[in-house]
């Protein structure tokens, strides 16, 4: 949904609507709309007078199904858990009070534990590009909405990865803020300690915007004068394709002024202390639930969970050793650069159903920034031979979003990978 093409935002949301109704079929985005409530916000958007009128004005927001919105429920993905909340999220509320017009609540990943959004309660969110192919996850329905254009932004999480894959599944942009930048009231938990809320639009500026709002401040301008391609390890075991988009994407930077450098740096251990550190969290949040309803979780969901629960106190006492030691390694290869690059996925959405080796591939990837709880923003950067979007990811050494934000700004106003459109 585009502002400038028609005259209200009455009459953008029933254009939006009426959109929604012919594609969401296919796609399931959206798990969760109420038409009169839209139509009766837009009306009232429609009367606040120009000079008044919020940063985000009449802008389509879709909400992830773990964040609360007054009058839709909250499912999380599951089959058996619900809350019916009278009052938005935190966030929700911020970007509403900015001009955002809520459409609804977005298909995730059952509880927000997997990188797909095959939803065995509410369906499989499709990728736009070819619905044959999976939108990523767990914020699969946020991405896929926004690509479709079903939106014009929307909500997500990241714990790990769940806003970066679907953004580079689906050729959108998106931030994962720093670790404790917004608030997470009221919104379900997967693994408090590594959970971040955060946006996506089809641009990084918009993007910008977005999280100016939900930070409630400007964000500073930032001078980025070297960054660095992480290599070695699993950052270069992906797919040709990816390699050579991020081999583009250097060379535009360089063109561009940026001082660009190849750093060495991998971290197996890594890896496995952050998925130590979530099962804990994660098993926390689910122990009250699981001996009642297990037979009511998926199977991918049921077997990890299952697994969780099982992950001792002493276990994260040692994961949480090894952060530290990655970290100071971390900090000593990218000492003096302003951002890292690297992929946010190793190779095109995989048909569905996408096999484990997807997530087996993909976790270690969207580990680090996750770990570090350092700010990431994610930006199209090509496609694949089969016509798929590839992505990559801004993370911000410093841990401040400003250096990712301006990188990435500087990237598309050297491409046009972000407005390319799915041919719906």
């Amino acid at each position: 949904m585009n502002p400038t093409l028609e005259t209200t935002a009455g009459d953008r949301a029933r254009a939006l609507l009426d959109r929604i109704g012919a594609l969401d079929g296919e796609l399931h985005c959206y798990v969760a709309i109420d038409e009169t409530a839209v139509m009766r916000e837009a009306a009232r958007l429609d009367a606040i007078p120009p000079g008044e009128r919020g940063p985000l004005h009449g802008l389509a927001l879709a909400v992830k199904d773990l964040i609360d919105v007054a009058g839709l429920p909250t499912r999380a993905g599951s089959s058996f858990f619900r809350r019916d909340p009278e009052h938005d999220a935190p966030v929700v509320a911020a970007l509403r009070r900015a001009g955002a017009l809520v459409i609804g609540k977005t298909n995730t990943h059952e509880f927000a534990w997997g990188i797909t959004t095959e939803n065995p309660h509410f369906g499989r969110t499709a990728n736009p590009w070819n619905p044959a192919h999976v939108a990523g996850g767990s914020s699969g329905g946020s991405g896929a909405a926004v690509a479709a254009g079903l939106a014009d932004i929307a909500l997500g999480t990241d714990t790990l990865g769940s806003i970066r894959i679907p953004a580079a599944l689906n050729g959108i942009s998106g931030l994962r803020p720093a670790t404790g930048a917004l608030p997470l009231d009221d919104i379900f938990p997967l693994a408090i300690g590594l959970d971040t809320v955060g946006p996506f639009a089809r641009d990084l500026d918009t993007v910008r915007r977005t999280y100016e709002v939900l930070a409630g401040a400007g964000i500073s301008p930032a001078t980025v004068r070297r960054a660095c391609r992480l290599r070695g390890g699993k950052w270069d075991r992906v797919e040709p394709s990816v390699s050579a988009a991020l081999d583009a994407a250097v060379t535009a930077l360089r063109i561009g002024g940026v001082v660009v450098d190849d750093v060495e740096w991998w971290d197996d251990g890594l890896v496995g202390a952050v998925a130590a550190i979530q099962q804990r969290a994660a098993a926390r949040t689910h122990a009250p639930f699981f001996p009642e309803h297990r037979a009511e979780y998926g199977e991918d969901v049921r077997a990890r969970v299952t697994y969780a629960l099982t992950v001792g106190e002493d276990a994260e006492t040692a994961a949480r050793a090894m952060l530290a030691k990655s970290r100071a390694s971390w900090d000593a290869a990218t000492r003096g650069y302003d951002a890292a690059l690297a992929p946010s996925v190793g190779r095109e959405a995989p048909l569905a159903p996408a096999p484990p080796s997807f997530r087996d591939e993909t976790i270690p990837l969207v580990t680090p920034a996750s770990g570090f709880g350092l700010p990431a923003a994610a930006v199209p950067i090509g496609f694949g031979p089969a016509g798929l979007p590839l992505g990559m990811q801004i993370i911000a050494v410093g841990g401040g979003a400003s250096a990712a934000f301006e990188l990435g700004r500087t990237y598309q106003r050297l491409t046009d990978w972000h407005a390319r459109t799915p041919p719906l």
